[in-house]
């Protein structure tokens, strides 16, 4: 199929270029000039005047509890919510149950989720230490984009599901995060094969101490803010900085939610420590300060904090400290998120919103154009090795595109989110801009908000760089 994209602004990294866009057998050709549409040979014409085309929106941090928990989300609901805000791939945490720890594994997930996707897809390995030390090269070499250590959980030995409050369970019943002897270890594998290791930073030992001191029950945003402090965080970030540093292995920092862990990223980065970071829009668009309107549906992990943390966060966008964002989408149960600050789950609804909040947030004037398809985009598909065929507008990459009208607005609504529990923090936001439609494989995948055509989702294998050493 043969389709031209005439009349919109490509948002490249040197900025914007008025140009056209030939798109053949699922991949860019060519750009072509304006007037030059008119005399390509198409099967399809796009028109894109007045719109931004960027390179095709990339969620790196979905959760879709598929399988295990499907009675929160399904991939089917992720993916299809992920395409109707504007996503086109999205890359799959493996903490579902049973969690992808090894190769047989990631291939019935690959499978499995092949079935059923809207969107491309990644799958994230995970690292569990010396548990599967063995296993991680061969996640690499199966096309995981990355592998990921949940640094303050503890998980369930039989299912490997993450346990939130593991002081109540059983001792006997957890697989608890190595020590940081053995975490070490961990980061000397990863950067032998040249990968991506990436963690949940919170420090075990100081959430531990800071509940123990809380002295009582989480009843409060602000006890949950005590008992989950930015040190715990800041804690984690700089123990793997300082393991990248030793090992030469690439680390990255998924959902950074405060000051302190972005100053610790800027410094590491400084002094040449091959650290990277993500952080979400909950962290950019709320506040503590709207605990009191949400209650517990706000609870994530780490937690949403102050008004200067999330001015840092933009700042550490503005200047590369942060490189990438995603949704860390997490649905639960509406009964369950109503539980209370201190039996609540952590996460919510994220996948659908990513888009239309950073679109907001560029038309506001908090990023520009180029910068936000750099962390929704090209820069996220660089890190997680899926770039250029991912993440990119140059001819020969995936004829994968998100248009985005600027001067449109939209607004967020319960009622027309596809998830499976449809409640999400943002009900009833309005936001300005608007993201109008999406080809996935050079055919039209979604236009204003819904699906058009058959789901085509495929997986994509990443590809990393040359081992350290």
């Amino acid at each position: 199929m043969r389709v031209v994209v005439t009349g919109g602004e490509l948002v490249t990294e040197q900025g914007l270029v008025p140009a056209d866009l030939l798109l053949a057998d699922g991949r860019i050709e060519a750009w072509l000039d304006r007037g030059a549409a008119g005399a390509a040979v198409a099967d399809e014409r796009v028109d894109a005047a007045g719109l931004l085309v960027f390179p095709g929106f990339i969620d790196p941090h979905v959760h879709s509890r598929d399988p295990g928990h499907t009675h929160k989300e399904t991939f089917h609901h992720s993916t299809l919510g992920a395409l109707c805000g504007g996503t086109t791939t999205v890359l799959e945490m493996p903490n579902a149950v049973p969690a992808v720890t090894d190769v047989a594994t990631f291939e019935d997930r690959r499978a499995a989720h092949a079935a059923r996707a809207w969107t491309d897809f990644g799958l994230w390995g995970m690292a569990l230490g010396p548990a599967n030390l063995d296993q991680v090269a061969l996640l690499h070499a199966s096309g995981a984009v990355a592998v990921k250590f949940f640094w303050g959980y503890a998980l369930d030995k039989q299912t490997k599901g993450l346990v939130y409050n593991f002081a109540a369970a059983p001792p006997d019943s957890l697989l608890l995060p190595p020590e940081n002897g053995a975490v070490l270890e961990l980061f000397g594998e990863v950067a032998r094969y040249g990968g991506l290791l990436a963690a949940h930073c919170e420090d075990r030992h100081v959430l531990a101490r800071s509940a123990e001191l809380l002295g009582h029950p989480i009843t409060t945003y602000d006890d949950l803010l005590r008992a989950r402090p930015a040190v715990a965080e800041a804690t984690s970030i700089a123990v793997g900085a300082q393991f990248s540093l030793a090992t030469g292995c690439r680390f990255h920092v998924v959902h950074m939610a405060s000051a302190a862990g972005a100053a610790v990223v800027r410094a590491a980065r400084a002094a040449g420590a091959a650290v990277t970071a993500e952080t979400c829009p909950q962290y950019l668009t709320l506040t503590d300060a709207d605990a009191a309107r949400l209650g517990p549906a706000i609870k994530v992990y780490p937690p949403v904090r102050s008004q200067a943390d999330q001015d840092a966060l933009w700042a550490g966008i503005a200047d590369g400290t942060i490189g990438s964002v995603g949704s860390d989408h997490a649905p639960h149960l509406l009964e369950e998120k109503l539980r209370g600050f201190e039996d609540a789950p952590a996460g919510g609804l994220g996948v659908e919103t990513l888009a239309p909040l950073m679109v907001d947030a560029m038309v506001r004037g908090r990023i520009s154009p180029a910068r936000l398809a750099e962390v929704l985009s090209t820069g996220t598909a660089r890190l997680y090795g899926l770039w250029p065929r991912k993440g990119s507008l140059r001819p020969g990459s995936d004829a994968d595109l998100t248009l985005v009208d600027p001067r449109g607005s939209a607004r967020i609504s319960n009622e027309r989110m596809h998830a499976l529990n449809p409640v999400t923090t943002w009900d009833g936001w309005e936001l300005r801009g608007r993201v109008v439609a999406s080809l996935l494989g050079g055919e039209p995948a979604m236009r204003d908000g819904e699906p058009v055509g058959e789901r085509r989702g495929r997986f994509v294998a990443a590809r990393h760089g040359a081992p350290v050493g």
